[in-house]
Order: C-alpha cells, then sequence, then structure tokens
C-alpha cells in the first residue's frame, strides 16, 4: 500500500515547475507510506512533462520495494494489495508490485486489462508505456482504493488524495474500468468492467470534467443472478421462524441442513478471506518495522462497534494472529456530555465479553477513543477535511471524521492493518431500505434494491474510506469485499440472505445468513443486535443535519 502521484503538463514552454506542484500535495501523500519517498521526472519526446512519486507502507514481500518502479521502457507507481491471481511466493517474498510491473510489461492494451481483471484485491495504479506514450490508470472493480483526477495550472493531476483550496479541481475516478490516455493523440479509451447504469452515469460525468469524450472499446457481458421467488419448502423455513424467540429462531435454521450448508460454506469462504488478509503481511509493528524488529506489540485492528459484522471478522482474526499478540479494538465515541457513553460504546463493551469468554488467552485492547468537539473541529480544518475532499457531504464529513479518529487509535497502539465490515450491509440485506423494500415490493423489491446497492458500492464510501484511514500509515482490509466470498453470496437469491420482514424483528430478520453465522460462532449476543451506522452508534451526527446536504465544515 502506498500513496501515488502523477502530474502532467503539455505547456514545457511555460513557468510551471512539476517539483513545486508537487510541494502542495507531498505531506498529504507521504503520510500514507512513511517508510520511503520516490521521485522520478520524465520528459516525452514531444516535450510532455511527466512526474511520478510514490510512498510505500510495506505489506507483502520480505523486502520493501521502492516505487516508482522503472525500466528502460516503462515507469510504475501503484497502490495495492492483491491475494489472489498471483503465485504465492509472491506475496511471501518479492511482494505484489514487482509481479504487477512484469505482468504489464510488454502486452497490448485488452491483455492490461484483462490481466488486471484477473486480480482479487484492491488497487490503484499508474503503468505508463514509454514507447507509445500511453498511460494505464484505474482501480480495481471494487473501488477499494482511491484515486483521484484533477486539473489546474495547465496540468492533470492523477493522485490518491489531494488538497482542498489548491487551485486543482479533482473528482474520484469511477472504478469502472481500465483507462489508457494516449499522450500524443490525447485519446483515452476504456476497458469496462462491468456494463450497467451506474458505470455509464459515472463516465459521462468525467467526461464532462475532463471536457472530452472517453472512447469505450469493450463492453463485457456479465451474467447476473436472475430473480425468483422462494418455492413452498424453502418459504416455509423462514415462516417457521415467525413469532419464535431469538435463540429458537436460530436452533430452528440450523437444524435444516440446507441452511446450515450455506452456513458453514459462508465460514469456509469469510475464514479464508481473512487469513489471506493477515498472514501474508510483515510481522512488524509501525514502531518496529524501521529496524525490523520481532515484537509482541499489536500489527492488527479492528474498527469495533460490537456489531454482528466486525464481531464475526473479530473472532476468525483470532485463528490467525499470533497467539502472543494483542488485537487492537478501536471504538470512537463523541458525545462528552454524556461521558462517552454512545450506544456503539455499550455493544462494543457487551460483545467483548462475549469474546473474552471464547477466546480466554487472547489479549483484547480494547480501545475507548474519546473526541472533544474541539479536538473534532481542529482536526477536521488541520487535515481530515482534505482526505474527504473532493466529497462534501454532511455524511461525508461525519463517517469521514469518525473514521480518521477510530484509525488514529492511541499513543499506545502501532497496528499497521485496520480490518472494517464495510460491504456487509449491501451484500446481506442490513439496511432499513431493505425493509422499506421488501415491505413495498416483498421479495422482487429486496432483489432489485440490493442489486442497486452493489452497482452502486464502488462509488460510495470507499475510496474515502481509504485517504481517511492511509493518513495514518495504516492500511484499510474489507475481508467481505473478497472475491471469492461476493461470488458465493450473489449467487444466493435474496431470500437466502436476508429476511427483512415486520414479522420478524429488526437484528434479527434483517442480514438473517450472517447472524446464523454469528450464532454458529458462538457470538450468541453479537448475533442479535440491530444495525446502527457509524455516525449515529459514535454520536458525531447531528440529527437536525439532511445527511446529503453541502456540509459547510468542509469549506
Amino acid at each position: 500500500m502506498c500513496g501515488i502521484i502523477l502530474i502532467i503538463t503539455r505547456n514545457y514552454k511555460s513557468e510551471i515547475n512539476l517539483l513545486e506542484l508537487f510541494q502542495i500535495f507531498r505531506e498529504v501523500i507521504s503520510r500514507r507510506g512513511p517508510n520511503s519517498l520516490g521521485i522520478e521526472l520524465f520528459t516525452t519526446k514531444d516535450n510532455i512533462q511527466l512526474l511520478f512519486a510514490a510512498t510505500v507502507l510495506w505489506l507483502q514481500g520480505e523486502q520493501i520495494t521502492k516505487q516508482p518502479v522503472i525500466n528502460k521502457t516503462s515507469i510504475l507507481i501503484y497502490n495495492g494489495d492483491i491475494f489472489q491471481g498471483i503465485p504465492e511466493e509472491c506475496k511471501y517474498q518479492i511482494g505484489d508490485t514487482k509481479y504487477i510491473f512484469d505482468l504489464l510489461n510488454g502486452v497490448e492494451p485488452s491483455e492490461v486489462h484483462e490481466k488486471l481483471y484477473e486480480l482479487q484485491g484492491p488497487y490503484a495504479l499508474i503503468f505508463y508505456d514509454k514507447l507509445k506514450n500511453d498511460i494505464y490508470f484505474g482501480r480495481d472493480k471494487f473501488g477499494r482504493r482511491s484515486m483521484l483526477i484533477g486539473k489546474g495550472r495547465n496540468s492533470i493531476i492523477l493522485t490518491s488524495v489531494a488538497k482542498r483550496n489548491s487551485d486543482f479541481n479533482f473528482m474520484e475516478l469511477p472504478s469502472v474500468g481500465t483507462f489508457i490516455w494516449n499522450l500524443i493523440s490525447n485519446d483515452i479509451v476504456l476497458y469496462l468492467f462491468s456494463n450497467n447504469n451506474y458505470s455509464h452515469k459515472k463516465i459521462i460525468e468525467l467526461e464532462e470534467f475532463i471536457e472530452q469524450k472517453i472512447h469505450i472499446v469493450s463492453t463485457p457481458t456479465i451474467s447476473s443472478l436472475q430473480f425468483r421467488y422462494p418455492n413452498a419448502e424453502q418459504f416455509s423455513i423462514l415462516e417457521s421462524i415467525i413469532g419464535k424467540s431469538g435463540e429458537e429462531v436460530f436452533q430452528i435454521l440450523l437444524s435444516n441442513n440446507e441452511w446450515l450448508s450455506k452456513v458453514t460454506h459462508l465460514h469456509s469462504l469469510l475464514k479464508d478471506s481473512v487469513a489471506r488478509r493477515i498472514l501474508g503481511q510483515p510481522k512488524f509493528c509501525s514502531m518496529c518495522i524501521k529496524d525490523k524488529i520481532h515484537c509482541s506489540h499489536s500489527s492488527l485492528g479492528v474498527l469495533f462497534s460490537g456489531g454482528v459484522d466486525c464481531s464475526i471478522l473479530t473472532l476468525l482474526c483470532n485463528e490467525f494472529v499470533n497467539k502472543d499478540k494483542p488485537i487492537d479494538l478501536f471504538n470512537v465515541a463523541f458525545d462528552a456530555i454524556n461521558g462517552f457513553k454512545t450506544p456503539d460504546r455499550l455493544t462494543g463493551l457487551e460483545t467483548l465479553q462475549e469474546l473474552k469468554q471464547l477466546c480466554p488467552n487472547r489479549k483484547w485492547r480494547f480501545k475507548e477513543i474519546n473526541i472533544s468537539k474541539k479536538e473534532l473541529d481542529e482536526k477536521r480544518d488541520e487535515c481530515i477535511a482534505d482526505l474527504i475532499h473532493p466529497l462534501k457531504t454532511v455524511l461525508d464529513d461525519s463517517l469521514g471524521c469518525a473514521l480518521w479518529f477510530a484509525s488514529r487509535g492511541d499513543d499506545d497502539s502501532h497496528c499497521r492493518v485496520l480490518f472494517v465490515g464495510m460491504g456487509a450491509d449491501e451484500l446481506f440485506g442490513g439496511y432499513t431500505k431493505h425493509r422499506a423494500a421488501f415491505k413495498r415490493e416483498s421479495w422482487l423489491g429486496l432483489h432489485n434494491t440490493l442489486v442497486e446497492d452493489w452497482d452502486n458500492l464502488p462509488y460510495r464510501n470507499l475510496a474515502r474510506d481509504d485517504r481517511v484511514v492511509s493518513d495514518h500509515g495504516k492500511q484499510l482490509r474489507t475481508p467481505y469485499l473478497d472475491e471469492n466470498l461476493v461470488n458465493f453470496v450473489h449467487n444466493l437469491q435474496c431470500w437466502e440472505r436476508s429476511y427483512p420482514s415486520e414479522k420478524v424483528p429488526q437484528g434479527l430478520g434483517d442480514k438473517i445468513l450472517l447472524r446464523s453465522l454469528a450464532y454458529h460462532l458462538g457470538l450468541r449476543k453479537a448475533a442479535f443486535l440491530k444495525k446502527r451506522a457509524l455516525q449515529f452508534g459514535s454520536r458525531i451526527a447531528n440529527n437536525k443535519e439532511v445527511a446529503h446536504e453541502i456540509s459547510s465544515r468542509l469549506g
């Protein structure tokens, strides 16, 4: 993982100095990967100037791979974390950066896109072919890594993170596929990941922003699960839990072989996802990595509200983190008036006791991160607003600030990886709107809303959250967004994932498959906790404000 930036200017005879431009963004880029900063200046035969810069956090391989990666014909800057699709020895020995560089050298444009599409894991990359003057750039298909595109001062910028009030306008590069920009013809072509309404809408927004037509040269046909209603036998399983107590509900479901089979398969996939995101990383904390000192400090943290999503992840982490290392549980609160006894603080402490009973030999460090309004306002103005930029809504403000403080931890926390439960609600039907859709249009309404939510996922929070967490030199990891797990869930009908009926209490029917897994693993209390958004559980949100209006605090 790292911070990457490419600055391009065609106006060679102007007074523009790329190194001076880079200084505007150097601070926010450098904080993303405190171990190194590499810069490469390049001028084409047509006097187009390019500046490549990258900082590296180092989370794969035996040694850090410094960037930019350069040979006679190409340059790569890469912010990624590939978990499958590359040889195992690469992850553990040389890391994924060098492999990606070799993979992209000397292949045709369509092959570049195909090879990137096959990779499993988050990435944002910029690859420059010096011979053809082509720049390849893009993000993974779920949009888990940030890349912004900016324009100003007769220059174009592609960067992980930006600053507001910098004479540049920015937008998030849509995670729609692989872009290829020829610097001579100025043509931009796009190889699409998928063909849906959201991707086309985002392409149009990008064309308007750069004031240029984008040529779509590949529109893949991706088969999606066709909706069908449950038959009588399948529906009877769900009907059998109506009116039952919580314990009875899961006992009934887990005694059904077909339901239990889904739960155990989900367990296996999620367990593999967690393992891949823990076992491949260097075993050093942020304090000891410089000297490569093997230590007993925590190297992993979890954003922890005590809810079902994060509790399952935390329990699974216990299987793969060295027994002599603690696991940090970050719980953030903003309600000073009530002594920071927020809903998330109370459920977090409750589930902590459950974890201690299930894993008595693990040292769980529950981090109570209490933030005053004064510190919130100071840090927002100092740096968080830059990280959220170019987003600007009240919701972006609340969630971005809450996650920044939560991932910062405290002075005693030195973990370099943060696990979060993002994606679980979109996959398993955990939002209030899923209940509303079911009430309005039954199963078909739930199906359509889940499809819509998933199609919109790459364009919502993930890039912002990557920018916010990475500011602390930490890697954001999202086990629920593992490609194998996603494929499994997307091949389940909506009624195999969620039953958000008014006949079943909230905190039970919604995300019922995932809650069944929690109960199956022994999380008997966390399995019943209602969904609560971070901004409300931490008490950072002001209920009088409208989430999607512009926040005056981010100006």
